[in-house]
């Protein structure tokens, strides 16, 4: 079994992390996609759930939106620089892993600079990035699951589709 983990701050890109899931859920049937709010059973420790599902994922997902970069904590800290910050430590756990950490962009946010991140962020600055835009939504996700499907293929040993083509920057 596949699965797909979609990392997304809640006050930032949580509509577009819910539709992209749903839309996931129903073109990978079989196929396990992971969003905290919906994979995380009630009384379960969730820093232990979202540890276990990062530590097994084939691909994550960072839903980066107009504020994901400077979000910042009733301290007025931004919430990147925090090594407890959850986004933080599931982007740096799959990147340490080295497996496909795909930045989706949305609502017409720009890719961070390597310089804007944390150093155990740094390569996330190197990854291919994809945007799914409101008015092509449809379009863009069939886009981004040709690209899923490749990875899978790379992954699993099966034979990509051809003309499958992944999301660029």
């Amino acid at each position: 079994m596949r699965s797909v983990f979609i990392s997304y701050r809640r006050d930032d890109t949580q509509g577009e992390a819910n539709h992209l899931a749903d839309d996931l859920k129903a073109a990978l049937p079989g196929d396990r996609v992971f969003l905290d709010v919906t994979a995380i059973a009630i009384g379960r420790d969730f820093r232990r759930a979202i540890e276990d599902a990062v530590g097994t994922c084939d691909v994550l997902i960072v839903m980066i939106g107009r504020q994901w970069l400077d979000a910042r904590d009733e301290a007025g800290t931004r919430r990147l620089d925090d090594p407890q910050d959850f986004i933080r430590l599931e982007m740096a756990h799959a990147l340490r892993r080295d497996i496909p950490v795909v930045p989706v962009l949305v609502q017409g946010a720009a890719m961070p600079r390597a310089d804007q991140l944390p150093a155990d962020l740094e390569p996330l600055a190197w990854r291919n990035a994809f945007e799914l835009r409101h008015a092509r939504w449809k379009a863009d996700v069939a886009a981004l699951l040709a690209g899923l499907r490749v990875v899978f293929a790379g992954t699993t040993g099966e034979t990509a589709t051809p003309g499958a083509a992944g999301g660029g920057g």
